[in-house]
Parts: structure tokens; C-alpha cells; sequence
């Protein structure tokens, strides 16, 4: 059974490699039956799908690196059809994207574990390996915080807020991957925004009420 071999690059921590990549070069190779020259093509993708698929997961993030294997391998698959019309790295995230979205539709997302004792401020330690420490904690925290936030949107607001906000992606790319005007995917953003915003109003506003019932 063929298996993709792809890295952790750890949903950000590590970024992609940014070397000279051939595209037309590997897809032709691969498409003439040469595996090997697909693994240069994930691993310039691999960052930015591995950090759609987790925040377009919700509650369901433990199941990401499965969902970015599941992911390659289909592109994989499809490679002979690929024509060249789009660049790689659009059709494999709207690959990405629509895999997403049916993988969330097979079942509901497990409940999402939270304790809001993590969130508590600790004294910062004096020396340099504690506080890279304490910052690494900060950090997953954040990341679990906005994680939180992300899993109360619906998967439409998530993965329009990924697109844009963790990769950085134009208003251009994005109606390009959805295939939609740049206008429509601007008024959608500003739709997934502000449901973010209330989403972290109520999570201000159940951390008070949960302090006062204590």
C-alpha cells in the first residue's frame, strides 16, 4: 500500500522549507510514475495545509495530521488529472478545503476538553530556560484559546478566518481557491470577523459568570 511520507512541521512552529522548487518539473515526473518526485511538492505545501486543516477542524484538531495524510495521498491520486490551470499549491488547498468539509459532515466533533485554570497568569521565572519554557506555554495556550474561539464558528467562518488571518492569504487567492468574486469573499470575511468577535465576548462573558457561581 502506498504511504506519503510527510513531515510534522508542527502547525507553524516549524515553516515549510523555502527552497527553488521545479513544480512543472515534479508534477511531470510524478505524473510519468516517479513517487519520489511528489515529496518535494508536499513539503512545500505541508505548512500551510497542515494549519487550514487544523483550524478548519474545530474541535476535531486531534485528528490532523491523519486528515493531511488523507490529503496528499488524494492529491496524489488526482495528479494525472491535474492540467495546469490553477498553480499546485491552489488546487491542493482547495483540495485541502473541500476534503475538510467532508470529513466534518461523516460525524460530530468529540466534546472539546478545556480548563480555565491553564489560562492563569504565572510568575514569570528568571532564568532564560524557564522563560522559553513559559513562553511555549503562553503560546500553546494562545493557540488553544483561538482554537476555543474557532471551534464555536461555523466551518464556513473558520476556514474563510484561516485562510486570511494565519496564512496571510489575499482577497485574490482566496475567491481563487473558493472560486468567488474578491468582493464576495471580503463581505464573508467581515461576516466570519465579527461572529469571531462575539465569540470571544461570550467566552469573557461565561469565564465572569463561572467566577461569580464560585
Amino acid at each position: 500500500m502506498f504511504t506519503l511520507a510527510i513531515p510534522a512541521w508542527g502547525l507553524g512552529l516549524l515553516e515549510t522549507p523555502h527552497e527553488e522548487l521545479d513544480e512543472s518539473c515534479c508534477i511531470k515526473r510524478c505524473q510519468n510514475g516517479d513517487k519520489d518526485a511528489f515529496e518535494p511538492l508536499v513539503r512545500q505545501n505541508a505548512g500551510k495545509i497542515q494549519r487550514l486543516v487544523w483550524g478548519m477542524l474545530g474541535e476535531r484538531r486531534e485528528d490532523t495530521d491523519d486528515v493531511v495524510q488523507e490529503i496528499f495521498l488524494k492529491a496524489y491520486l488526482a495528479l494525472p488529472k491535474f492540467r495546469g490551470d490553477a498553480r499546485f499549491s491552489t488546487w491542493v488547498y482547495r483540495i485541502a478545503v473541500n476534503h475538510c468539509r467532508d470529513y466534518l459532515k461523516r460525524g460530530g466533533p468529540p466534546p472539546l476538553e478545556f480548563d480555565e485554570e491553564q489560562i492563569a497568569d504565572d510568575p514569570p521565572p528568571e532564568d532564560k530556560e524557564g522563560q522559553d519554557k513559559l513562553r511555549e506555554m503562553q503560546e500553546r495556550r494562545a493557540s488553544d484559546k483561538l482554537q476555543k474561539l474557532l471551534s464555536r464558528l461555523p466551518e464556513k467562518h473558520r476556514r474563510i478566518l484561516v485562510m486570511r488571518e494565519l496564512e496571510g492569504m489575499s482577497y485574490d487567492e482566496m475567491a481563487e481557491v473558493l472560486r468567488i468574486r474578491p468582493g464576495t469573499v471580503r463581505s464573508r470575511l467581515n461576516r466570519a470577523r465579527k461572529a469571531l468577535r462575539k465569540a470571544a465576548e461570550d467566552d469573557k462573558k461565561e469565564g465572569r459568570e463561572g467566577q461569580e457561581d464560585s
